[in-house]
C-alpha cells in the first residue's frame, strides 16, 4: 500500500505544491472569492429573492413512481425453472421457499427512466435497504420492457434473465410488484423548495460549453500559435534556470527504503476496506463511507528491480540519503523560484500586452486558434484573463471539461473554481452557482476515484451562506426528487450535502427541516428516505461526537413512526 501511495504522491506532486495555500485561494473576507465578487453576487442574490416573492406558486410538482414490492435473485441452472414460475404468477414468498434465493428483499420501490451513453433509454426501478445501507435494482431497456410486460404492474413480475459469455453461468433478478408505481404530488411547502431552487439554478444553462473532455494537464501537446506565444513570454520574462531533479531517482530510493525498512503495521492485502472505491450504490443517495466490503485476496507479484535500483543497491545507505536530499533540495529550489515567477507574472504580462506590438500579435492568434479548435490550457485562459478580460477567459475554460487522473487529482476542481470565480467577477450568476454547487458535491469525473482523497476536497457553504441565499430552502429543492425533471435540473449529492450542512452556521434549523422531512406523512416515501440519509450523512460529519450523540438520538426517536425500516444512527467506536 505504501508503494501505491509514494507512486501517487510523485505524480501529483507538482500539483499539489502549486497549490500551497490549501485546495483554493483564500481571500481576506475567509472566502474563496474576493470582496468584490461576494458584492457583485449578493447583489444579483437579492433580486432573485425578490423575484422569487412574485413567483406562481401554484405550480405541482410530482413525486417518482413508486410502489412496494419484492427483489428476487437466483443464480444456476434452476433459473429457467424460476422463471416460468414467474411468468405463471407464482407468488413472491412461495417462490422464495421453492428456490431459497440468493437475495430476497420486501422494500419500497421507485420507479425512473433515462438515457444511457449509448444513446438507448432505460426504464430502473430501484429499492433501498435503510437497515443494511445498500441498494438493489433492476434496468432494462424501454423498448425491451414495453415489448416484454404489460401494465398495469399490480401482482405482476418483471425480469431480467441472462447467460454470461465467460462461464454460460444463468443470472435472473426480478422484482414483484404489490403494486402499480405511481407518481404523488408533492406538498406545498417542498413544491415551494423546488421552485426557489430553479429560481436560483437556471435550468436552460449549464456550467461546460462541450462534452469534449481533456486531458490537457498530462499531454503538453500545444499548437505551434501557443507554443510561439509561450517561447515569446519567457523570452521576454525569462524563469530562473532549474536545477536537475530526477523523478525516476526519487521514486526508486523510496522504493528501495521501503524494501529495507519495510511497514510492521501495514497489512496486505486487506481482509476488508472502510471506504469503497466502487459499490451498486447510487452515491447522489447513499453514503457509501459506511460499509465494509469483503476484498479478493491478489497473488503478489514482485517488480523487476531496474538498472538504476540494481545500482542504488550496491552504495551505502549514507550515499543514498545524501542523493535524496540533494534532489529533494532541487525540487524546493525549483517549485521556489516558480512561485516568485508566477507571482509577478501578471504584472509582466500586462505591462508586454501594453507595450510589446509581437507579444500582443502573437497572444491573439493564439486565442483566435484556442477558440476555433475549442481546446486551451490553464496558462493561456489566465493570461486571457488579465489581457482580453474575464468573459473571454470564462468562455475558453468552459470549452475545456477536465478529467482526474486519479482520486487524488484536483484538477477538475481547481478548474471549475476558475470557472466560479471568473463567473463571480463578471456576474455570470448562472455559471457561478452551479460551478460552486458542483465543487460542493464534488460532480466531477475521474478515470479513479478512491474515497481516501474525499477528506481533502472541502464543500465551501459558507460561501453560499453570506451571499443571503436562503440555504435551507435551496437544500430542500436540490435534494427532493422529482418526476420528468429537465435535462438541466440540479440534484444534490446526498453524501457531500450532508457534509456541507454539519458546517453550516445554521444546524438547529437544518436538523429540525430535515428531520420534519423525514417524517412528514404527506411526502412520498423515497423522497423521505433520501432526507433520511442526509440527515446521516450529516450526524456523521457532524466535528464532536457529543454533537452526533444528540443528533443521532433525535433520529432514532422518529424511526418507529416511519413507513420503512432503518437501522438509525450508531455511535462510531
Amino acid at each position: 500500500m505504501k508503494y501505491c501511495i509514494t507512486l501517487l504522491a510523485l505524480c501529483i506532486a507538482p500539483m499539489v505544491c502549486s497549490q500551497s495555500y490549501g485546495e483554493f485561494k483564500v481571500h481576506e473576507n475567509g472566502l474563496i472569492y474576493s470582496p468584490a465578487a461576494v458584492g457583485k453576487l449578493k447583489h444579483i442574490v437579492d433580486s432573485l429573492n425578490l423575484k422569487f416573492k412574485v413567483c406562481d406558486f401554484s405550480k405541482r410538482f410530482q413525486s417518482m413512481p413508486q410502489a412496494h414490492g419484492y427483489y428476487v435473485t437466483i443464480e444456476g441452472t434452476r433459473c429457467k425453472e424460476a422463471l416460468a414460475d414467474m411468468k405463471a404468477g407464482m407468488a413472491p414468498e412461495t417462490l422464495k421457499q421453492k428456490y431459497a434465493t440468493e437475495t430476497f428483499a420486501q422494500l419500497p420501490l421507485h420507479e425512473y427512466r433515462y438515457t444511457n451513453y449509448k444513446r438507448k433509454t432505460m426504464i430502473t426501478w430501484q429499492m433501498l435497504d435503510l437497515e443494511r445501507n445498500d441498494q438493489y435494482g433492476l434496468e432494462l431497456p424501454l423498448a425491451n420492457y414495453q415489448s416484454q410486460f404489460t401494465e398495469p404492474l399490480t401482482q405482476k413480475w418483471v425480469y431480467s434473465y441472462e447467460v454470461w459469455d465467460y462461464d454460460e453461468s444463468e443470472h435472473l433478478t426480478a422484482i414483484y410488484f404489490a403494486s402499480t408505481p405511481t407518481a404523488v404530488s408533492l406538498p406545498d411547502k417542498y413544491s415551494r423548495a423546488i421552485q426557489y431552487a430553479l429560481c436560483m439554478i437556471d435550468t436552460t444553462q449549464s456550467v461546460m460549453l462541450t462534452d469534449r473532455n481533456n486531458y490537457e494537464r498530462f499531454d503538453r501537446k500545444h499548437t505551434k500559435a501557443f507554443t510561439k506565444f509561450w517561447n515569446y513570454l519567457e523570452k521576454k520574462y525569462p524563469r530562473t534556470k532549474p536545477r536537475p531533479f530526477d523523478y525516476e531517482l526519487e521514486f526508486t530510493l523510496y522504493r528501495l527504503n521501503e524494501a529495507e525498512t519495510p511497514d510492521t503495521t501495514a497489512t496486505y492485502p486487506y481482509d476488508s476496506i472502510a471506504e469503497v472505491d466502487f459499490v451498486m450504490i447510487d452515491t447522489t443517495v447513499v453514503d457509501t463511507t459506511s460499509l465494509v466490503v469483503d476484498s479478493v485476496a491478489l497473488p503478489f507479484e514482485p517488480h523487476t528491480p531496474s538498472r538504476l535500483y540494481r545500482r542504488l543497491q550496491r552504495i551505502s545507505k549514507e550515499e543514498r540519503q545524501q542523493l535524496m536530499a540533494e534532489n529533494e533540495a532541487n525540487y524546493r529550489y525549483n517549485h521556489t523560484q516558480d512561485s516568485i515567477w508566477q507571482t509577478h507574472l501578471a504584472e509582466r504580462v500586462q505591462a508586454l500586452y501594453a507595450t510589446d506590438k509581437k507579444f500582443s500579435s502573437l497572444l491573439h492568434n493564439a486565442y483566435e486558434d484556442a477558440k476555433s479548435r475549442s481546446s486551451s490550457n490553464t496558462d493561456l485562459e489566465r493570461v486571457v484573463a488579465w489581457t482580453l478580460g474575464g468573459r473571454a477567459a470564462l468562455e475558453m475554460k468552459r470549452r475545456r471539461r477536465v478529467i482526474g487522473g486519479c482520486s487524488m487529482d484536483q484538477g477538475p476542481r481547481i478548474h471549475a473554481q476558475e470557472i466560479a470565480v471568473l463567473a463571480a467577477e463578471t456576474t455570470h450568476w448562472e455559471i457561478f452557482l452551479r460551478s460552486h454547487l458542483d465543487i460542493m458535491n464534488d460532480r466531477f469525473d475521474r478515470v479513479s476515484d478512491g474515497s481516501y482523497a474525499y477528506a481533502g476536497r472541502k464543500t465551501y457553504i459558507r460561501e453560499l451562506e453570506v451571499l443571503d441565499i436562503n440555504l435551507i430552502d435551496l437544500v430542500l429543492g436540490i435534494t427532493l426528487r422529482i418526476d420528468q425533471a429537465s435535462q438541466h435540473h440540479y440534484f444534490g449529492s446526498i453524501g457531500r450535502m450532508g457534509r456541507a450542512l454539519a458546517e453550516s452556521q445554521d444546524r438547529e434549523n437544518i436538523e429540525k427541516t430535515i428531520l420534519e422531512a423525514i417524517t412528514a406523512s404527506d411526502l412520498d416515501v423515497y423522497n423521505r428516505q433520501l432526507f433520511y440519509y442526509l440527515y446521516l450523512n450529516y450526524v456523521y460529519n457532524l466535528p464532536e461526537l457529543a454533537q452526533q450523540e444528540v443528533a443521532g438520538a433525535r433520529l432514532n426517536a422518529v424511526l418507529a413512526s416511519l413507513p420503512f425500516t432503518a437501522k438509525g444512527y450508531v455511535r462510531r467506536e
